[in-house]
């Protein structure tokens, strides 16, 4: 295995239809489809026909903790701004939800939508290099539903070493996007959409550009970012040259709804 993905996968209720959505599974299936053996832990109702695509993906491979709901949230568009509600949460996510021999994994991506998994969980994986997609940890829920920024001073804080080493955020998930993510990691990527992205360590601090694509649809684009970010520092790429091949695989994405035009090379 190559990498470990775990988060909640979710219904997403847009525009009178339903998809599948959630960080973890764009990470999953993205990662898999570039080549990757891709592992995903997930809480859902197993038998949910929303995730056969991510049982027919080659490469990955899905345990799916049996839940009576999937993590539902309701999505809106305006003026350009997404809006959110969260509809129904599956159960959190415990240490003891991860198959034995997928522990110690040499690279593991946390895509948490609702904090279904907290810093202690991920200490408990034991992975070699360790990214994660912290937006989950930066919501709170109204009594309405309505996701909202979480005030800074209720973010999580490690107690003593930063968990991760690297997490990737949108700046238009929280007013202090920048903070949040350096409090959590040894090195922070906060995407921009078309104006690309900033990587930022601990002597070094890098501006990636958007790659050039046809945008039909941004959905996924800062996920499949956040994990090929992960796995080619994980690899020892420079923070450059990983920050550019992460940003090509997401200018892929927006090209069509899923992970849009995104291909393994050679395929």
């Amino acid at each position: 295995m190559d990498l470990l993905v775990v988060g909640h996968v979710t219904r997403d209720e847009i525009a009178g239809g339903v998809r599948l959505g959630g960080a973890a599974s764009y990470a999953a299936e993205a990662a898999a489809c570039l080549g990757h053996e891709t592992a995903l832990v997930t809480v859902a109702p197993p038998d949910d026909p929303l995730l056969e695509p991510l049982r027919r993906t080659p490469r990955l491979t899905l345990h799916c903790v049996p839940s009576e709901v999937m993590t539902t949230f309701a999505l809106a568009y305006a003026a350009g701004q997404r809006q959110l509600w969260l509809r129904r949460r599956a159960r959190p996510l415990a240490p003891g939800d991860v198959p034995t021999e997928w522990r110690r994994p040499r690279a593991a991506y946390l895509g948490p939508v609702a904090g279904e998994c907290d810093l202690a969980f991920a200490h408990s994986l034991g992975a070699r290099f360790l990214g994660a997609g912290i937006q989950g940890w930066l919501r709170q829920v109204g009594a309405d539903g309505r996701v909202e920024p979480a005030p800074l001073a209720e973010l999580p804080s490690p107690e003593t070493a930063l968990p991760f080493d690297v997490a990737i955020v949108s700046e238009e998930d929280h007013p202090d996007a920048e903070g949040a993510a350096r409090r959590l990691a040894r090195t922070a990527a906060i995407t921009r959409g078309a104006r690309g992205a900033r990587l930022l360590a601990e002597s070094d601090c890098v501006n990636i550009p958007a790659a050039p694509a046809r945008e039909v649809d941004p959905t996924g684009a800062g996920d499949v970012f956040g994990v090929v970010l992960t796995l080619e520092l994980a690899r020892g790429r420079p923070l450059a040259v990983a920050g550019r091949a992460a940003a090509a695989a997401a200018a892929r994405v927006v090209e069509g709804p899923g992970l849009g035009t995104l291909r393994h090379p050679g395929t």
